[in-house]
């Protein structure tokens, strides 16, 4: 048990140490949108009421009571979420963090094993009891937490059984699963609607909403047509409440269907939700009510929560619905938003919502770089054509990637950690058929939409570090990654901000015969009114670069505004090819056509993606199942259909 102290202390660091160390702050201070960090909360303030669930105890979490439950609730309501330790690993300190910023104090955390109790007890989180195992059907352990596995499933199925022992004794809860991130408190929302008809109200997997700008209300097509999302819902205390955990939602468990949202699906919209079930939810004919009910419990309101104000993935960066509509953004549920654990991370990441040690943001030394794009055609939004949108995006996709190839070169080179851009995408990416670039047809998102990482490169290998494995001239060097929105974060140290180098290339062709003493032309200050400017004889091959910058080791960032202009590549042709076949391994692809069109045109579902400039695609690798844009021909529908 020791050692699993270690383990946790350090991979959490100063944690603790920064957060009895702060100063006070007043709640009332902080912005719904601000990433404050855990180091602001002064938990010792015993001035706030309730706290924010932190203290110094180092004690592991205690048993769940009514007396726990009384002195957090707020209006006889709590918020829960059930978290093990591989939950915790990937979310939980973000989670806790996140939950502070958004004024949220209602909040308790249930620690399905011991190991999550004693690490929130070592962090001083006290707002957290620990699950009662002879409560649970599954107490498993397991080293991997991935979607679809049987530990997967079967603590999907726990978070509903603490949801029923809190509610068994008296409150109204707010579930939310770890890996949410809460904007702001939704507790006067979900009170506003204590007097309606729906005793559930829940989140759902929509990329779009029914509701009118600027209205704040349940969604208005709340029908067992759509998938259901158990990462957000409201339980209201009613009558029925006990009966429907007890006789019609956790029974489905010992069913094996699934996990405990196919549960939800199956009970709530029978036929609905398969067409082999029987009996069907019960629509209303008064659509006013904006609620349905349940197949298997004829007496459950069921309504929706909107995805403009408990988003997504898609919604928050795609569709940026909550902006359009004039809503309030509560929460985003990171899903539909790449295939891993380091994509919702790092789509994290770029909202300034994931949790990282300092270290993360004192320690590197960064090279940025400025983007252009190709010019989109000014009627663009409103091309049916979703195949010829879909090359355009590429098209545009590879340009963006070409110019990030330099920036990855020079990054190399010199060791440092590369800022990603703000890549733009034109056409959405999915596991599934697209429709004029947008997904399930819907026609809110206006392109371009900043690009989340996973749309263009894969943010699981970036994650671990890009290298030219095995190489004598690069060994060592390795390239980590920032988010785009990494020097705007409040966490990141202004010496950094400041800490500036800015390398342009001279507009006058260059002199082949330069020594390298000589390929510094000029140094000045930067027109952004701190740093320095300086203008080399460009194009530099790899250990000219080196040797510049060489003389600048302390500069924090070294901006590149034009690197495909700056730099030649490398001079050892091993060392250059081994890079490319690197590189593109980094790249995505582009998913997926419908498949009427792949029939119609003869076409694959997806194409990939290519960083190599043109006069590199000799190392492009042959692909299956996939193909490249230079290798499509004109676009040829065999019946004519445009789609």
């Amino acid at each position: 048990m020791t050692a699993l102290y270690v383990v946790y202390l350090l991979t959490f660091g100063l944690f603790v140490t920064n957060i009895l160390a702060s100063g006070s702050v007043w709640p009332g201070k902080w912005p719904a949108h601000a990433p404050e960090s855990l180091e602001a909360i002064d938990v010792l303030d015993s001035g706030y009421p309730r706290g924010r669930g932190l203290r110094s105890t180092g004690r592991p979490c205690g048993p769940l009571t009514r007396e726990l439950l009384a002195g957090v609730a707020r209006n006889n309501t709590v918020l829960i979420t059930a978290i093990d330790r591989l939950a915790w690993k990937s979310f939980g300190p973000s989670y806790v963090e996140n939950i502070a910023a958004a004024n949220i104090t209602y909040w308790l955390v249930a620690a399905l094993d011991p190991e999550t109790s004693l690490t929130l007890g070592q962090l001083g989180v006290v707002n957290c009891f620990n699950a009662p195992k002879e409560r649970l059907k599954y107490t498993g352990t397991d080293a991997m937490y991935h979607w679809g596995s049987h530990h997967w499933s079967q603590t999907t199925w726990n978070k509903v059984h603490v949801v029923r022992m809190v509610y068994e004794l008296g409150f109204n809860i707010i579930h939310s699963d770890a890996d949410v991130v809460w904007f702001r408190d939704p507790l006067p929302f979900f009170l506003s609607l204590l007097s309606g008809p729906a005793h559930i109200i829940i989140s759902v997997d929509a990329l779009s909403t029914h509701n009118n700008k600027g209205e704040v209300d349940v969604e208005y097509n709340s029908s067992p047509f759509t998938n259901i999302n158990t990462g957000i819902y409201f339980i209201r205390q009613w009558p029925g409440g006990l009966a429907f955990f007890d006789e019609v939602w956790l029974p489905m468990q010992d069913k094996r269907i699934g996990h405990d949202q196919d549960g939800f699906n199956w009970v709530v919209r029978g036929g609905w939700f398969r067409q082999d079930i029987e009996p069907i939810a019960f629509i209303p004919p008064d659509t006013s009510l904006r609620v349905f009910y349940a197949a298997f419990s004829n007496t459950t309101a069921v309504a929706f929560l909107p995805s403009s104000m408990f988003g997504n993935t898609y919604t928050y960066v795609n569709a940026r619905l909550w902006e359009k509509l004039e809503h309030p953004l509560y929460a985003v549920h990171w899903v539909w938003g790449g295939s891993t654990m380091e994509s919702k991370r790092q789509n994290m990441r770029d909202a300034m919502k994931f949790h990282d040690e300092p270290e993360y943001y004192s320690s590197p030394y960064l090279i940025t770089f400025d983007l252009r794009q190709l010019p989109m055609p000014l009627n663009y939004n409103s091309w049916r054509g979703t195949e010829e949108m879909i090359r355009f995006h590429v098209a545009a996709a590879n340009f963006q990637l070409q110019q990030a190839y330099y920036a990855f070169a020079a990054a190399l080179i010199l060791n440092r950690t590369l800022v990603i851009p703000r890549f733009l995408c034109y056409c959405s990416k999915n596991w599934y058929q697209t429709q004029q670039c947008r997904i399930n047809e819907e026609t809110v998102t206006v392109f371009p939409f900043v690009c989340s990482l996973s749309q263009l490169l894969r943010s699981k290998r970036l994650q671990q570090g890009f290298e030219l494995k095995g190489n004598t001239e690069y060994s060592g060097h390795k390239v980590y990654i920032r988010e785009y929105s990494f020097l705007e974060n409040p966490k990141v140290p202004d010496t950094i901000k400041t800490s500036f180098l800015e390398v342009v290339g001279s507009d006058s062709p260059r002199d082949g015969n330069l020594q390298p003493d000589k390929l510094l032309l000029s140094e000045e200050p930067a027109t952004r009114g701190y740093g320095r400017r300086i203008t080399v004889a460009a194009p530099l091959w790899d250990g000219e670069l080196k040797a510049v910058l060489g003389k600048y080791p302390r500069a924090r960032i070294v901006h590149l505004p034009n690197p495909g202009s700056l730099l030649a590549g490398f001079r050892r042709s091993e060392t250059w090819r081994q890079f490319d076949e690197e590189i593109q391994k980094v790249v995505t692809y582009w998913c997926c056509r419908t498949p009427p069109d792949m029939e119609s045109m003869n076409l694959t579902d997806k194409v990939q993606l290519v960083a190599l400039p043109h006069s590199r695609y000799h190392n492009l690798p042959a692909i299956k199942g996939s193909c490249y844009l230079h290798q499509l021909g004109t676009i040829n529908r065999t019946n004519g259909i445009i789609k």
